[in-house]
């Protein structure tokens, strides 16, 4: 692969996609009722951790320096989670009294986002560090990760 479109297709394309599509599913529930605050606020649970998650794909064809590929994908995500979580408590919001919990809400969906971020860079870390192929281990997390997300949604749908 031709290395500029190597680096081009990089974390922050997968960060400019991802709010890209919130920026579509926003419009879809625009103006704010009950049903559609509830639909934009559970985007901030999917939303951002798949952001992360999807951020670490660009190591399968990565070229060069992998210390360099980890300071993008934590560079890009740290950004990516604040600007996506922002967009996505903005357009929740009412603008009137209603809006008591969307300040915490932000702070704590950037966490859960950050918190998941650290995660997985300390893993990539060691696995560098311990010289090991980082690329099975991602593989096997994304799916981990990917079922882990179809049960909750499922559960969540089904009381």
């Amino acid at each position: 692969m031709n290395r500029t479109v190597t680096y081009l297709l990089g974390p922050e394309l997968v960060w400019l996609l991802l709010l890209a599509l919130a920026g579509i599913l926003v419009a879809q529930n625009q103006p704010v009722t009950g049903m559609s605050h509830l639909k934009i606020i559970w985007l901030n649970w999917y939303l951002p951790a798949i952001g992360v998650m999807l951020a670490f794909v660009p190591l399968f064809w990565a070229t060069g320096n992998l210390w360099w590929w980890l300071v993008r994908i934590g560079l890009a995500s740290l950004i990516g989670v604040v600007l996506l979580v922002g967009y996505l408590c903005k357009s929740a919001s009412y603008s009137d009294i209603r809006d008591l919990g969307v300040g915490m809400g932000f702070l704590f969906f950037v966490a859960i986002g950050w918190t998941l971020l650290a995660s997985i860079g300390l893993i990539a870390i060691l696995f560098q560090l311990a010289n090991w192929s980082f690329l099975p281990a991602l593989k096997c997390l994304l799916v981990l990760f990917s079922l882990f997300l179809l049960v909750m949604k499922f559960k969540w749908d089904n009381p």
